[in-house]
């Protein structure tokens, strides 16, 4: 029923009785069309779409979760990385040693110490 169809029917009703019935027999009438008002169970339907706060509590305790691992990983990281210098720094040495060895003995056969 329309605005205008309501204002009418309250016209006709308060000639027809008092104002005090007409608006009670107003009030007994929908405000908007049947159509247009929301029922239960649309509106659990709509509100279930959203996120609880068991919902939230859940996103947050894995959240925590997926923290503590990224800090393991990122721990695990440093220490890899720690690992990795002191192997190569070894390496180095290493390096450093053969090829000072090699230099050596290059030198001592040209000095006629060896050979």
């Amino acid at each position: 029923m329309s605005e205008e169809d309501r204002s009418r029917l309250y016209a006709w009703f308060r000639e027809q009785l008092d104002e005090r019935r007409a608006e009670y027999m107003m009030s007994c009438l929908a405000p908007a069309p049947l159509s247009d008002l929301v029922t239960k169970e649309f509106l659990t339907g709509e509100l279930s779409r959203f996120a609880t706060k068991e919902d939230l509590a859940a996103v947050d305790e894995k959240v925590a979760r997926l923290d503590e691992k990224v800090d393991a990983l990122v721990a695990q990281r440093a220490e890899d990385r720690a690992d990795d210098r002191a192997t190569s720094r070894v390496r180095h040495y290493w390096l450093a040693g053969i090829g000072l060895s090699a230099l050596v003995s290059i030198w001592l056969d040209a000095a006629g110490v060896i050979g």
